[in-house]
């Protein structure tokens, strides 16, 4: 529902700025997805019906848990990976079909995929979940993160990059998705 100050969405008002990020009248810690965000995410999910989601605030605090090891999976070229990515992450190539053992991870491990908006990563998490399933790995615990480092980065989340600094911009992946970022957080293609 529209009204002066933007779109209702679940009872909070949420309007696209001018950038294209999302801006809320709420004070919660987690920036809620925008509309363009919320259909994107919706259109993903539809795609790719057996993948588990998590939000970008549940992912944060398991990176903080000690008690549970957590191993982001980037899933998009090196190109953009250097603009910057979730400090720890290994890169793989959105096509690939990753070893478990060469990236180091376990089925004690907790594995969540990201990608720009999280299209590519739920394709890579379908398919490390299928791997994971053989009599040679056993189980694993496998997410795609909803929104993903363009939400994540909304969120003024920790992004480093190529050289571990702090970063402050992502690779838009191309100028229509970059439109899902705020003008602050879009790298220059």
């Amino acid at each position: 529902m529209c009204n002066s100050s933007g779109w209702a969405l679940f009872g909070k008002t949420v309007f696209t700025n001018m950038e294209g990020g999302a801006e809320s009248s709420g004070s919660e810690a987690a920036a809620p997805l925008s509309f363009s965000m919320r259909m994107t995410v919706y259109g993903i999910q539809k795609a790719f019906p057996s993948v588990r989601n998590v939000t970008c605030s549940d992912v944060d605090a398991w990176r903080r848990n000690q008690s549970r090891k957590t191993v982001f999976v980037d899933v998009r070229p090196e190109e953009e990976f250097r603009v910057s990515h979730i400090p720890g992450a290994v890169r793989v190539e959105p096509n690939s079909q990753p070893d478990l053992r060469e990236l180091g991870i376990t089925t004690e491990d907790t594995v969540v995929c990201y990608c720009s908006v999280g299209y590519r990563s739920s394709d890579m998490a379908q398919r490390l979940y299928r791997v994971a399933r053989t009599p040679d790995h056993g189980s694993l615990d496998v997410y795609n993160m909803e929104g993903g480092i363009f939400q994540w980065a909304i969120e003024e989340r920790d992004i480093v990059d190529n050289d571990k600094n702090k970063a402050a911009e992502v690779h838009p992946y191309s100028s229509v998705w970059g439109m899902l970022l705020p003008g602050k957080l879009r790298a220059s293609l």
